[in-house]
Order: C-alpha cells, then sequence, then structure tokens
C-alpha cells in the first residue's frame, strides 16, 4: 500500500475543531424539519477560512469537499443503526472525520473484504490476546446460528456482562493501533477501581466495500474513512458508561488528542479515534516492544 499520508499544524487542527463546535451550536438552533435554512448555514460556516483552509488539504478541494459535505447532511435520516442520534451529531461525526481523510486519504485503501484479509501491513488480533499481550477487550462477528444464539442469550440475561454490539467484522489491525489502544486500556484501568471492565473495541479495520454495505443499512459510515486505511477504531461509550460515571475514558482519550497523537471524535455511542501520522512511527516501535517482552 501507499506509505502516503499528510501532516496538519496542531494550531490548524485547534482552530478547525472549535469552528466545527461553534457549527455543531448555530445548527443546533433548528429543526431538522426546517433543512433548507439548515443547508444554508452550513455552507456558509465552511467557507469560513478555519474550515476552508483544512478542506483545501483534501485531493478534491475544498469546494467539492464542502459540497459532498451538504449532500450529505440533507440525504440524513436518523435509524436505530447509526451511531448519529440526531442530526447535530451526524454533522460532527461528518465535519471531524475530514481530519481523518487529510491525514490518510494518501492511502492506498482496502477496497474489498479479500484485501483487508491478505494484506501483510495488517496483524491477527487472536494470537495477540491468546498470549495476553492485548489490553482490551473485543469480540469477533458471530458465525452461524449457534454463535448468534449465545450472544442472545448474554445479552438478555446478562446485560452488563459486555455491550450488546455486532462485534468486529474483520479481527485484524495495524500494529500502531494496537500499540496506542493498549495504552489508552492501561492508563484507563489504572485509573478506575479494581474489577472495572475493560475497555470495548466495536470496530478497526474495514474494508471500502464493508464502509458502503454499512452506509446501505443505516449506519453513519462516512467515506473516506480512515477505518479503510487501517488506523482508525471505535470504542463502546453507551455500555462503558455505567462503569465509568467519572468520565475518565474520554478525558484520557482528549488528552491524546490535546498532545496531538489522536482525532478523537464523540459519536454518542461510540468514541472514534483516528491516528495522527506523526505518530505512527514511535507507536510501531512501542508495539514491537511489547512483543519483545513477552
Amino acid at each position: 500500500m501507499s506509505s502516503f499520508s499528510v501532516a496538519v499544524p496542531d494550531s490548524a487542527l485547534v482552530a478547525y475543531r472549535d469552528a466545527v463546535d461553534d457549527l455543531i451550536r448555530d445548527v443546533g438552533n433548528y429543526q431538522q424539519s426546517e433543512m433548507a435554512t439548515i443547508e444554508k448555514v452550513i455552507s456558509r460556516w465552511l467557507q469560513e477560512p478555519e474550515i476552508s483552509t483544512l478542506l483545501s488539504r483534501l485531493s478534491e478541494g475544498a469546494d467539492s469537499a464542502a459540497a459532498a459535505i451538504v449532500g450529505e447532511v440533507v440525504r440524513y435520516q436518523p435509524n436505530g443503526h447509526s451511531s448519529a442520534i440526531d442530526l447535530a451529531t451526524y454533522v460532527r461525526i461528518l465535519l471531524l472525520s475530514q481530519i481523518d481523510a487529510v491525514w490518510w486519504s494518501g492511502i492506498t485503501h482496502f477496497a474489498h473484504d479479500a484485501d483487508v484479509l491478505d494484506s501483510a501491513e495488517l496483524v491477527d488480533l487472536e494470537p495477540l490476546r491468546s498470549a495476553k499481550l492485548l489490553r482490551f477487550d473485543y469480540r469477533a462477528q458471530p458465525a452461524g446460528l449457534p454463535g448468534r444464539a449465545r450472544d442472545w442469550v448474554q445479552h438478555r440475561f446478562l446485560p452488563a456482562f459486555r455491550p450488546r454490539v455486532a462485534g468486529l467484522r474483520f479481527t485484524r489491525s495495524r500494529p500502531a493501533l494496537i500499540a496506542v489502544i493498549n495504552q489508552i486500556a492501561k492508563d484507563f484501568a489504572a485509573a478506575m477501581p479494581p474489577r472495572t471492565p475493560r475497555i470495548w473495541v466495536n470496530s478497526m479495520v474495514r474494508s471500502v466495500e464493508h464502509q458502503h454495505r454499512l452506509r446501505s443499512l443505516g449506519y453513519a459510515a462516512v467515506l473516506p474513512s480512515a477505518h479503510c486505511a487501517g488506523y482508525a477504531c471505535d470504542l463502546e461509550s453507551s455500555w462503558l458508561r455505567q462503569f465509568d460515571p467519572g468520565d475518565m475514558l474520554p478525558r484520557l482519550l482528549i488528552e491524546r488528542q490535546e498532545a496531538g497523537q489522536l482525532n478523537v471524535i464523540d459519536e454518542g455511542r461510540t468514541w472514534h479515534l483516528c491516528l495522527n501520522p506523526n505518530a505512527g512511527d514511535g507507536l510501531r516501535a512501542v508495539y514491537e516492544s511489547q512483543l519483545r517482552t513477552r
């Protein structure tokens, strides 16, 4: 795969995120039934230099990117599948995911499921879990009726045992992403009382093919997506909140964003994380170090 990625000054990212916050507050003054007005409000905001400067770093340019964003907003419909429970959340996901796109749009994405399964740049999670090298939890999507029946029983009678999520379609990831999730999980465990559940990963690498599949089901699956480059993941939020009333996990994530390591998006039911290209080499070294200590 191509290794081309784009670095963005921290000051530009701070200005962009602040402008997005202001845009979201503006959009919050309107009902979804007032879509014509919302479209005008968003179009005006996308011309602001704090936003347009970042969008201009995309290969299609600021104007085309803005038109695509507005088109996605106009087509938004709330549903039970999507983590975007309302229009404001969806707009936030769309706009903050543009940071991911700027960072990783130069990377060749995994077009098909087979590309994910065959990639030598990804590592399998199951051997790492068996070797107790993972500090976070996840589950693979169940195969067949017995697996789905088992999951139904667990969700029905042990609702606190684990979150009710579909599971990872691909139990593979980039080493740098595994390293940073392990670091976050270690920090979270150290800050919480004993027997607090570990953080839970809902999604990691996806193919573009699978991203289209999710979109067809109503999920807030944006394109392009850093998931499809292998540099993004989603952490469970709704389920963990009962064990984390002090919002320790959000604080840890925002600290890493402010340090320039991650882009973090509050998607409501999940926390979306994308790795900054500048942090990749260091985290790959951390991953290799973790393997050597076993």
